[in-house]
This record gives C-alpha cells, sequence and structure tokens, in this order.
C-alpha cells in the first residue's frame, strides 16, 4: 500500500511541468546555469536567486512583466529561444546592472523599444535573430555603449538610423544579413561597418560551403511628385493627385484607416479632429507611402513614433494644427523626404537637430504662418540639398531675420520671407501676430468633428502613371513533353496502386490530391500508402481507423500540412514507420501520435516546428530512428527523452537552431548512447561558449559522400522515345545519371521522373548541344554542381520540379537563350545573389511551392523580358511580400495575386497594444501561473495525508 502511495505521489509532482533545471556547463566554468523549459515566470521561484545564467527555452511567456528578473542581481546572461513573446514591459530588465548577454531567438516582439535597455549599462552581446523584428526605436543604440556584438539576422527591417550606430563605439560584430533591407539603406550600412572596421558575419549553407550573399530591395521609381520646379510643386501636388485618387470617405475616429489597403501610396486627413497622433499609426504603409497630408486636424502632441518606418515619404504636410514645439525625434525615420510643408502649426520654436534626418533629401521646406521669431542658420546649413523655403507671416527677430536671408541667398537657395517691419526684441508684440491667431481661431471653428480621409492605393498610382516597359508579344504556356510510351503515365491528383510486394500487400501512391477524403477510395487492407506534392491543410480525428491491422507504412510528404488533429493516427496499431517530412507542422504533441503505440520509424524533418513535448515519448516506447533536422527546434525533453526511449538507436538533429544550454545536454545524450552527429551542422557555437566546439563535440562528423557514379554501379531506369518533326525526345523514368549515357547526343528534349539524381556533376549534359527542353521531376536532386548545364546554349526550356533542392547558386544558370524556367515544388529556400544575370530571354520564372521567405527585387533586376512570374506557396515575409507585388506591378510583370490585407493591419495593432502592458494584460499561456497553481495545491493537499498513511 506504501509503494502505491508513493508512486502516486511520484507521478503527480512528475505532472507538475513548467520546471526550471540545472545545466551542465561546458569547460569547468563557474557558472550557476538554469534552463526552463515548457514554463513561464512563474517557474522562476525555482531559481537560485545567485543565477548567473538563465535560459527559457519553448516556452509561451507573452508578457515580461516590469521586475521580472529583479532578485537576480548576479546574473550575466539571459536567453529566450522560441518563447513566443509579445510583449515587454519598459521596466522587464529592471535591476539587471551585470547583464552581458540578452538572447531572443524565434520570438515575436516586432519592435526593439529604449525603455528595455535603459538598466542593461554592461551588455555586450545582444541577439534578436528570428524575432519579427520590423522597427527599432532610434534611441536603442543610445542605451548600449559597451555592446560589441549585434544580430538582428532573418527579421523584417528594411533600414536602420545609421547616424545612431555611432554610439556603439565597442561593436565588433554584426549579422544581419535575412533582411529585405533597401538597397539605398544596405549601401550605406555596408559603407558605415567598412569605415569601422566592423566585421558582418553571414549564414552559411554548411552542407555546399556557401555564405548567402547580402541582398536587397530595389527602389522602383515610379514617379508621384510632378516634375515642375520645386517652388512650384506644393501648389501643383494636390491636382495632380486629384486627377489620379477616387478614394474618399468619411469618418470620426483616425482607427479608420483600418480602411486603407497596405500599398497606399497617398493619404490625405483633412478636418478629422486628432488631439493626439499616436506612434505606429501610418506604419504599414511604408512599404509604399510617398505622400501624407494632416490639414486642419487640430493635432495638440504628435507621440514619437508616429511617422516609424515611412522610410519612402517623400512628402509631408502639416497644416492648421497647434504644434508650439517642432520635436527632434518626429522625423527620424523620414530619410526620404523632399517636401515639409508645416503651415498654420503655431510653431514657436524648431529644437535643434529636428531637420538633421532629412539633410540628404529635404528640398523644400514651408514654415509660413507660424509664430516663429529666429531659426538656426547651422539648422538649416545641415540641408545639403535645401532648394527652397517658404517663410511668410512668421514674427521674425530683425537680426535673425537679416542672417537668414544673407544665408540664404549666399547658398542660392530660393527664399520668400517677411519684408517691411520685424521685432527688435524678443517682447515686442506684432500686430500681424494678433491678426494671424485671431484668422486661425476662424477657422479652426469653422471645423466639424467628422473629417474626410482621401487615399490612393499603389495600383491607381500605377494606372495613371505612364510607364512604358517593352514587353515580348504574349506566348502561348510552353508545350509539355508528349511521349509515346508503354509505361504507365504519372497519374496527377489522385490515387492510384503501385506494384505489390512479395507478400501481395497492397501499395497506394497519392500524388496532387487536396482533400484527404480522396483517401477513402482505396482499400482497407492496403500495407503502405504515400501522399506526394498534395494540398492538405490538416489530417482529422480518425481519418486511418479503418486501415487498422494493416497500414504498416504512412507517408506524406510535401503536402502543406499546418495541423494534425488529436487522434488522427488512432488505431493503427500495426504502423511502423510514418514520415511527415516536408511540412508546415510547428509543434507535435501527445495527441498527433496517439494510436501508433508500435512506432518504429518516425520523420517529421523539413517542417517548422519548434516544439515537441514530452508526453510524445510517452505514446512511441518502441521508437528506434527519429529524424528531427532541419526544423526551428531550440530545445527538446532529452532527460526524458532518454528514459522513455529505451531503444532509439538513430536521431538526427541536425540544422535546428539549438541553444546552448538545451544543445549540451543533447550533445552527452548523443555521446552516451553512440549516436552519430554532424558537429557542424549542430548548435549555434557564436551563441554559446568559445570552447564549446572542442569540448561538447567529441564524435566524428558524419562522412560527406558524394553521388557520382562509380565504376561498379550499374544503369537504372528505362527510356521511351518519341520522334517528330522538331527532333528526337526521350522520357525516363527511375533512372540514374549513368542513363544519360544510352541516349544520342541529338535528342531536342529529355524528361527525368521519379528518378535517382541526387547531384549533377559538371559537364552532366555537355553532349546534348541540341537540347532544347531538360526537365528533372520528383528525382530527389539535391546538389548542382557548377557547370552542369555547360554547352547548352540552345536550351529553351528548363524545369527542376518536386526535388529537395534547397538553393539556387548563382554560377548555374548561364543560359543566354532560357525562356522558361520552372522550379516549383522544391525546397529552395535562398536564392544567391545574381542567379538570374545571364537570362536575358527569360520570359517565364516559377518559384511557386518553395520555401523562401524572401524573393529579392534586386535579384529580378537582370531578367528585363521577364513577364510572367509565379511565387505563390512560399512562407513569404510581410515586407517581401508587399516589396515584391509592388514591383511587379510597376514592371507590367503578371503574377498571381495573393490578398493578406490582414496582415498588416495584425502587425499594427500589436504594434499600438504594446502601450499597453500593465498589470492587467491579460496573457494566456499553455502553462500559465494558474494551472501551476494549481498543480502546487493538489501536491500540497495530498503530500500530508499520503506522510501520514506512510507513517
Amino acid at each position: 500500500m506504501h509503494l502505491i502511495l508513493l508512486w502516486a505521489l511520484v507521478a503527480l509532482i512528475g505532472h507538475a511541468e513548467c520546471k526550471c533545471s540545472l545545466a551542465p556547463i561546458v569547460n569547468n566554468e563557474r557558472s550557476i546555469a538554469y534552463v526552463c523549459t515548457h514554463g513561464d515566470l512563474n517557474d522562476l521561484d525555482e531559481v537560485s536567486s545567485e543565477a548567473d545564467w538563465i535560459e527559457f527555452t519553448v516556452s509561451r511567456i507573452h508578457l515580461i512583466s516590469d521586475n521580472a528578473f529583479w532578485r537576480f542581481k548576479n546574473l550575466r546572461r539571459l536567453s529566450f529561444y522560441n518563447c513566443h513573446i509579445n510583449f515587454i514591459g519598459p521596466n522587464a530588465f529592471s535591476g539587471l546592472n551585470r547583464l552581458e548577454w540578452l538572447i531572443f531567438h524565434g520570438t515575436k516582439i516586432n519592435v526593439i523599444k529604449t525603455d528595455w535597455f535603459r538598466p542593461l549599462t554592461n551588455l555586450r552581446k545582444l541577439i534578436l535573430d528570428r524575432c519579427g523584428l520590423v522597427h527599432i526605436e532610434s534611441d536603442v543604440f543610445r542605451m548600449l555603449p559597451r555592446l560589441e556584438v549585434l544580430g538582428l539576422r532573418d527579421n523584417d527591417l528594411n533600414c536602420l538610423p545609421i547616424e545612431e550606430l555611432s554610439y556603439l563605439q565597442n561593436l565588433k560584430t554584426v549579422r544581419i544579413d535575412g533582411n529585405p533591407w533597401l538597397c539605398e539603406c544596405q549601401q550605406k550600412l555596408n559603407k558605415y561597418f567598412r569605415s569601422r572596421s566592423i566585421v558582418q558575419e553571414m549564414e552559411c549553407l554548411r552542407q555546399i560551403n556557401i555564405c548567402k550573399k547580402y541582398q536587397c530591395m530595389t527602389p522602383i521609381g515610379v514617379p508621384i511628385l510632378s516634375s515642375v520646379p520645386v517652388a512650384q510643386q506644393f501648389y501643383n501636388f494636390n491636382k495632380e493627385h486629384m486627377m489620379i485618387h477616387r478614394n474618399e470617405f468619411q469618418t470620426n475616429v483616425l482607427t479608420s484607416l483600418n480602411r486603407l489597403p497596405d500599398k497606399t501610396t497617398w493619404i490625405q486627413i483633412s478636418g478629422l479632429i486628432i488631439d493626439t497622433l499616436p506612434k505606429y499609426i501610418f506604419f504599414r504603409f511604408g512599404n509604399s507611402l510617398k505622400s501624407l497630408d494632416l490639414n486642419d486636424c487640430r493635432i495638440n502632441m504628435i507621440e514619437n513614433g508616429a511617422f516609424a518606418g515611412l522610410h519612402k515619404l517623400q512628402r509631408l504636410s502639416l497644416i492648421g494644427n497647434r504644434l508650439p514645439i517642432l520635436s527632434t525625434n518626429w522625423f527620424r525615420d523620414l530619410t526620404n523626404l523632399q517636401q515639409l510643408i508645416l503651415q498654420r502649426n503655431e510653431i514657436e520654436q524648431i529644437e535643434r537637430n529636428s531637420l538633421w534626418h532629412m539633410r540628404d533629401t529635404l528640398r523644400y521646406l514651408d514654415i509660413r504662418d507660424n509664430l516663429l521669431q529666429c531659426i538656426a542658420i547651422e539648422e538649416l546649413a545641415e540641408l545639403k540639398k535645401l532648394e527652397r523655403l517658404d517663410a511668410m507671416n512668421n514674427p521674425w527677430l530683425c537680426s535673425c531675420r537679416n542672417n537668414l536671408q544673407n544665408f540664404l541667398t549666399q547658398k542660392n537657395i530660393g527664399f520668400e520671407i517677411n519684408t517691411g517691419r520685424c521685432n527688435e526684441n524678443e517682447n515686442e508684440i506684432l500686430d500681424n501676430n494678433s491678426n494671424w491667431n485671431q484668422q486661425q481661431t476662424t477657422v479652426q471653428n469653422t471645423l466639424i468633428t467628422t473629417g474626410k480621409i482621401h487615399w490612393t492605393s499603389f495600383e491607381d498610382t500605377i494606372k495613371q502613371t505612364n510607364i512604358s516597359i517593352l514587353k515580348p508579344p504574349l506566348l502561348s504556356p510552353p508545350s509539355e513533353i508528349h511521349i509515346e510510351t508503354s509505361e504507365p503515365p504519372i497519374y496527377t491528383g489522385t490515387c492510384y496502386p503501385e506494384k505489390s510486394d512479395e507478400k501481395s500487400r497492397s501499395i497506394y501512391t497519392c500524388r496532387g490530391i487536396t482533400s484527404i477524403e480522396e483517401l477513402n477510395l482505396i482499400p482497407s487492407t492496403t500495407h503502405t500508402i504515400r501522399v506526394i506534392l498534395s494540398n492538405i491543410k490538416k489530417l482529422p480525428e480518425n481519418t486511418f481507423t479503418r486501415f487498422d491491422g494493416y497500414l504498416s507504412r504512412l507517408e506524406f510528404r510535401d503536402c502543406g500540412i499546418e495541423r494534425i488533429e488529436s487522434r488522427a493516427f488512432s488505431n493503427l496499431h500495426n504502423l511502423e514507420y510514418l514520415s511527415l517530412r516536408n511540412n508546415q507542422l510547428e509543434y507535435i504533441n501527445a495527441d498527433m501520435v496517439q494510436g501508433i503505440y508500435n512506432l518504429r520509424y518516425l520523420d517529421v524533418s523539413h517542417n517548422n516546428i519548434y516544439r515537441i513535448t514530452n508526453d510524445v515519448f510517452d505514446q512511441l516506447p518502441y521508437l528506434i530512428n527519429l529524424d528531427i533536422s532541419e526544423n526551428n527546434i531550440n530545445c527538446i525533453g532529452v532527460e526524458y527523452m532518454a528514459h522513455k526511449l529505451r531503444y532509439l538507436s538513430s536521431l538526427d538533429v541536425s540544422n535546428n537552431p539549438w541553444s546552448c544550454l538545451c544543445g549540451t545536454k543533447l550533445a552527452e545524450f548523443l555521446n552516451e548512447r553512440g549516436i552519430k552527429y554532424d558537429k557542424t551542422l549542430f548548435l549555434l557555437k557564436e551563441d554559446c561558449y568559445s570552447s564549446f566546439k572542442s569540448d561538447i563535440v567529441t564524435d566524428s562528423p558524419i562522412p560527406v559522400t558524394t553521388n557520382i557514379p562509380l565504376s561498379n554501379e550499374t544503369i537504372e531506369g528505362s527510356c521511351t522515345i518519341h520522334e517528330d518533326t522538331t527532333g528526337i525526345r526521350y522520357r525516363c523514368i527511375d533512372g540514374n545519371l549513368l542513363l544519360l549515357q544510352s541516349i544520342p547526343s541529338n535528342v531536342i528534349a529529355i524528361e527525368f521522373n521519379e528518378g535517382h539524381l541526387p547531384r549533377l556533376p559538371s559537364e552532366s549534359f555537355s553532349k546534348f548541344i541540341n537540347l532544347q527542353e531538360l526537365v528533372i521531376r520528383n528525382s530527389g536532386l539535391t546538389i548542382i554542381e557548377h557547370g552542369a548545364f555547360n554547352n547548352l546554349n540552345k536550351l529553351k526550356n528548363l524545369t527542376i520540379q518536386d526535388n529537395p533542392l534547397e538553393m539556387i547558386e548563382s554560377s548555374w544558370f548561364n543560359l543566354e537563350n532560357l525562356e522558361r524556367l520552372d522550379l516549383r515544388g522544391n525546397s529552395i529556400k535562398y536564392i544567391e545573389s545574381g542567379s538570374f544575370r545571364y537570362l536575358n530571354q527569360l520570359k517565364y520564372l516559377n518559384l511557386e511551392g518553395n520555401d523562401l521567405k524572401c524573393i529579392f527585387t534586386s535579384d529580378l533586376n537582370d531578367m528585363r523580358n521577364v513577364y510572367i512570374i509565379e511565387f505563390s506557396g512560399n512562407p513569404l515575409k510581410w515586407r517581401c511580400r508587399v516589396e515584391l507585388e509592388q514591383f511587379l506591378e510597376a514592371r507590367k510583370i503578371r503574377f498571381i495575386k495573393i490578398e493578406n490585407s490582414c496582415e498588416g493591419k495584425k502587425l499594427v495593432r500589436n504594434l499600438l497594444l504594446q502601450n499597453k502592458t500593465d498589470g492587467s494584460f491579460d496573457c494566456p499561456s499553455e502553462c500559465s501561473a494558474a494551472i501551476n497553481i494549481d498543480r502546487y495545491l493538489s501536491i500540497l493537499f495530498i503530500l500530508p495525508i499520503l506522510i501520514t498513511l506512510i507513517y
């Protein structure tokens, strides 16, 4: 009885998750390190106040409240991996004066705020990789005087406040690749880093030893301003827009801007009463907005960041407001502003350096009808490109006006300023000043609370702008290769039987299906089901129940699966092999794998998985082989896995961003089990100890074997031939590279289907000098060597489809006559800069169904004749998608439009919501404090009873 009660207590305590535990430290360094997995900030109660390193991994924290780490006075390193943090209080890190490392990886912060870093005066390393960053407040870098390493990799940033980087005097290393930088901003960044000898670390594809080059978003160059002289531009600008736009509505709230599309080029708000212009209110229009008018809105206050992210804005008009002081921080992001109109705003003072951020672009400044007595000559001297200043109807001091006129005359800047009477001293009050106030009051009294919003979309601007781009005549879609064959055809969009094995157990393959219900046509006695290259977003509950007793192998590859419902695989008691490779899964829990108790092999590689819960291992006790490579996993329950998976002998964990402390545990587990792993594809060593490489990883890397045919290799597969008036065509199935030797050199078309071509060596097709069409479909192609397509000078159509190919190299496509390039359905994550520079005749490009997070417009500039680009089915970032669509629309390139208008709106709502992170904020969590308290209370309640019974 006592034994049973003890085990019950252990089981109950074992279910109390969200705990923090001590972690081993490499190289015997004297450090107290804790790893908190699947937890929340309440678990910090379990951590010693003497800890100097705390790492949160795979946790749903959501909110880091003020003073969250106040008792850890010795903390030197703080890390968050895949923690889904959305909100951080302004004083979240107060008291951490000794903190040296702060790492955020795989969170949803979106914006980096200045207040967070005020107490972190000793911070030396700041990593903000994959955090969905769209903006960094300008003063952040002023808070980090000792920073040495800055990581901003793989975010959604398009520019940085470069002048603010000068405050990072100790900066030595930056990692900024994987962002959709504006080309002009990127050039300035590169120039600055070179001048300071700052090292730019680039992410490398280590399997093929290629480092990603920095790419950028090319400016579209759509003319939006009139070409008349700058002195007349303001007067003609509105007339030009009134001819273009046809969109307007009345409103009494500023939040009505949600009705506007992300790609808006001009916004005019007139007569709408706006007491305070909030920060980030125009942020989502930053990809396209070029003109913004706020007229007679009675604005009393403009928050810092109200114009954040408007890096493309060329014209800003603020007329008829109440802004006595022009703040230094308002215009920081307006690095491309050309016209600034500030009429009738009661401006009395322009703070020093208010216009400094526009010094390289501002051409026209209008400060008429204000209360300015003087403006510093030094402020105007910073404006290198200023062409005209309108400054009528201000109560100027005489001495200041004379200096201003002399300066403008000397600099050949056109101006219009008061003549006649002026103020000899600041105490003098002019009659025209009171007259101006009376006029302003009259205007404001006539205003009504309902204002108007006029706007112009990017599409409207393109339609009204005369952009003539020569395009070749539209061609019909290139014909497929038609070959007479006696082989069974490749089925598309259906399920069909394959050859049965020697035990007569059937094998079915489904290709191109769009509904899981199509599996109902498969007999219940089927032994193997393969579903490939299909579009299935969800696997419902009890999908495979009727295959119980027969199904032993199940594959879903390249199907786009995002969700697996509870008990989807229930009752598959004989299933031994399950592959969910190359889908869109984000997590794996016990409900997903319930009912497959006898599973031996599980492949969930090439997904977006960030979390695998411990209870998964309870459901798979006989697992032998587990592949979780190519995901976003930072940490896994190593101790729990080691205890439950006693038969595990093969574990692939490569190409996951393992955190340092969790990676240490995982490496020890692999070493203890004798499981080989490639140390070059394992850990984020730059975010770990410098000695990590020599002390942690002891196994030798897995040898890389090439797939170049050996002399004893035999020819595989078969080809069928078709000859017509154009020439000889070959269609090959299940073939390997040696099969090419049996094909004559005079063919005009070669098609490889379901073949075995993992690598294409150099000169693979050099003998086929007349080849016009080449298709490599579903043949396992992963590596293409330099020169593989040499001598294919007549090639017009190239299709590489449905292969595990992960990148495009710049040396592949030296094919000057290529007209069609189809790369759909691969696993392409990266296009090397300059990959398309030789494709002068290309007319059609297909990149659908890959893993591209960004398609940089600078890569597309080289293809002058392309008129169709297809890119749907890629997980593009918000800015990348908007920039790409605008680029294609401006170039009159056809594409399938992806409507996702809520994307930008959700982002801005999230930014605005960050200002409301008080204690009352509702922050649900998978492992919330309430759940923890309930568990702890249940333990405390039963513990005395059990002790009494045992006694």
